[in-house]
């Protein structure tokens, strides 16, 4: 007989960001009902597992897997300001799309990972690692035009989620697949530096040494600018700095001017009261909230193709793929058919 697991309820409860005062009005019982539940002392019954069930828009059998919860862990990018309960909000998100895309593994072959060893201390500077990583992937002079197709052609995955105020995540899954999570939320330009660092993250910061004197989050951006808008590249464009010219600069580079105005001062291409000048007039125009030019945006594919692959190579129903996933069809939809115009079956990589 299967049992009611309570470490997954906590976990469902958090994603839907649902105290435990919040969740016992929902269901009509006392709070300690349900506190009691969740440290197994009291067992739920399959009236109240359906009632848990509605309100937190989870299948039943969700509730009912055995399993530990062992929420992700690795490097994140977040304001100091997110409170404790949007964290486990994100981070229980986080890994219920973890162990949806390992279900999904079961039938999928993912491309090879390739990706650089590279320890910033015994092999150079971050910067130093991205104009490596241009050449191990074969990257042609200029700007990268669709970023997210080249990580997710060398075997990282993307998965994009409504992270709220915290802007990506990076770890791997089952020790040996690197994966960047993003907020989808974010616009275009930022959507691909935050990226970018992940991507450094996950180079420089897992399976080596790192002493916490380091700054690894100004170890994550250099690489990420570097990457992107490439200094032998830049350097010559960055004289006699304007609004104008940072505007036509992100225009090509698919970078924002606010990043293209830092990287210019970190170069020593302007003068700090050029930078301050420059920085205030940005301000005053009203380009530090939002700034004009627009730019492609990306989305992550490689999980709907796999999803796509299931519907139209494996020929599962949506209600049959909710069920391998423990979730409900409305979610499904929500998540994985948002975008159906966009998706492409994985050919060849059905086993």
């Amino acid at each position: 007989m299967q049992k009611f697991n309570s470490e997954i309820l906590i976990l469902a409860r958090e994603a839907r960001y649902i105290t435990q005062v919040e969740l016992s009005a929902m269901l009509g019982v006392e709070q300690g009902t349900i506190s009691k539940i969740e440290k197994e002392i009291l067992t739920a019954d399959d009236k109240l597992v359906e009632k848990i069930s509605r309100a937190l828009d989870f299948p039943v059998s969700f509730f009912y897997q055995d399993r530990k919860v062992m929420t992700v862990e690795g490097h994140y990018r977040r304001k100091v300001s997110i409170p404790v309960k949007k964290m486990k909000q994100y981070a229980a998100q986080m890994t219920i799309a973890e162990w949806h895309f390992l279900k999904l593994m079961d039938e999928i072959e993912l491309p090879e990972t390739r990706l650089p060893t590279w320890d910033v201390i015994e092999d150079g500077s971050p910067a130093m690692c991205a104009k490596h990583l241009r050449d191990f992937w074969k990257i042609p002079k200029g700007r990268v035009i669709n970023l997210t197709k080249l990580i997710e052609d060398n075997g990282i995955v993307i998965i994009s989620l409504d992270l709220g105020e915290m802007s990506g995540f990076s770890t791997y899954i089952n020790g040996n697949i690197p994966v960047i999570y993003v907020n989808n939320n974010l616009s275009p330009d930022r959507y691909r530096l935050t990226v970018a660092h992940e991507l450094g993250h996950i180079i420089f910061h897992f399976g080596n040494k790192v002493s916490q004197e380091r700054n690894l989050e100004g170890e994550a951006y250099e690489f990420a600018i570097e990457l992107l808008v490439p200094e032998s590249n830049i350097r010559p464009y960055l004289t006699k700095i304007s609004i104008d010219k940072l505007a036509d600069l992100k225009s090509y580079w698919y970078v924002s001017m606010q990043a293209l105005l830092r990287y210019a001062n970190t170069l020593g291409m302007v003068t700090q009261n050029q930078y301050k000048y420059l920085w205030i007039q940005m301000g005053s125009l009203g380009y530090r909230r939002n700034e004009p030019v627009s730019i492609p945006n990306e989305k992550p594919g490689l999980i709907r193709e796999i999803v796509n692959a299931y519907v139209s190579d494996l020929g599962y129903s949506k209600e049959e793929l909710a069920s391998v996933l423990q979730m409900n069809v409305s979610e499904l939809e929500r998540i994985y058919f948002e975008s159906k115009s966009n998706l492409k079956v994985l050919r060849g990589r059905v086993q």
